[in-house]
């Protein structure tokens, strides 16, 4: 099974999937040396004190390093990421900010608070002794979020997006956080924006290398997995909270989207 965080000094290791780019929300954070890489046709350079911010499904080619090339990698995955994220306003905001401006240069104080927050996380993630391990990995993951947010605010406040794809995809995100619970239909959206459910995975795939199904389905995810750890509620409370029709829908859906039953998915939770 595929880790969702990892973190490495080389690009190089075995732990890192062929296909990360696709799946990874991958931080490079420059110690020493040179890099550069091409991103959607634009050269980028990464030294000493940049961090560099690759999304999923970005296109990434011609990466080169210097012989002194010195970084630490910190891989997330793209469902613990969004999943983790501490407000959806912003976090569109760090997204498109993110695809123009895929590396920044970092205050010395600063490189050491990110490098700290990288290491947190990854030894709370592999503490596998840990009871609240996964809740302790997330807590920190928000807080790295935010810090990031935080350094970047003014620049990412005045990127924000006035064209026209920009602005129906970060409508969208909006939409799908709200109503994902009981609408995960493509056409519930675009009706709501007053666009073609073509016309708007086109913008969603063009924006964020995901396509519209994918987004809904990952906070719609995120929200089931909530439910499903609340053992106060039945299954048949959270089917007919997140408007399934019946029962076996319902488990139907789940077993799509976390690779077994319910009944399974809360036993797994319980050990």
């Amino acid at each position: 099974m595929e880790k969702d965080i990892i973190l490495t000094d080389t690009l190089n290791s075995p732990e890192i999937p062929a296909d990360y780019l696709q799946h990874y929300f991958t931080h490079i954070l420059c110690e020493k040396g040179q890099g550069q890489f091409i991103m959607d046709n634009k050269e980028q350079n990464i030294g000493k004190n940049d961090i560099c911010f690759w999304l999923p499904n970005a296109s990434i080619g011609k990466v080169l390093f210097s012989p002194d090339f010195s970084a630490i990698f910190l891989l997330v995955s793209f469902d613990m990421m969004s999943k983790n994220n501490p407000d959806i306003g912003w976090g569109i905001k760090a997204y498109m900010f993110s695809k123009e401006n895929p590396v920044v240069n970092l205050e010395p104080n600063v490189v050491d608070n990110c490098k700290k927050n990288f290491l947190v996380i990854y030894k709370k993630y592999t503490d596998e002794s840990h009871r609240f391990r996964m809740e302790i990995v997330n807590l920190h993951l928000k807080i790295l979020i935010m810090e990031m947010w935080n350094v970047f605010a003014d620049k990412m406040e005045q990127n924000i997006k006035s064209n026209v794809k920009g602005a129906f995809f970060q409508r969208f995100l909006q939409l799908a956080e709200m109503h994902c619970m009981e609408n995960r239909e493509v056409e519930f959206y675009a009706d709501k924006l007053f666009i073609t459910p073509k016309y708007l995975s086109e913008i969603c795939k063009k924006t964020s290398g995901k396509t519209a199904s994918e987004w809904i389905q990952n906070y719609a995810t995120t929200r089931l997995i909530l439910l499903l750890r609340n053992n106060k509620l039945t299954f048949t409370q959270i089917a007919d909270s997140m408007n399934f029709s019946s029962q076996s829908f319902f488990s139907r859906y789940v077993r799509k989207v976390l690779g077994v039953s319910p009944s399974v998915y809360r036993e797994r939770l319980r050990d």
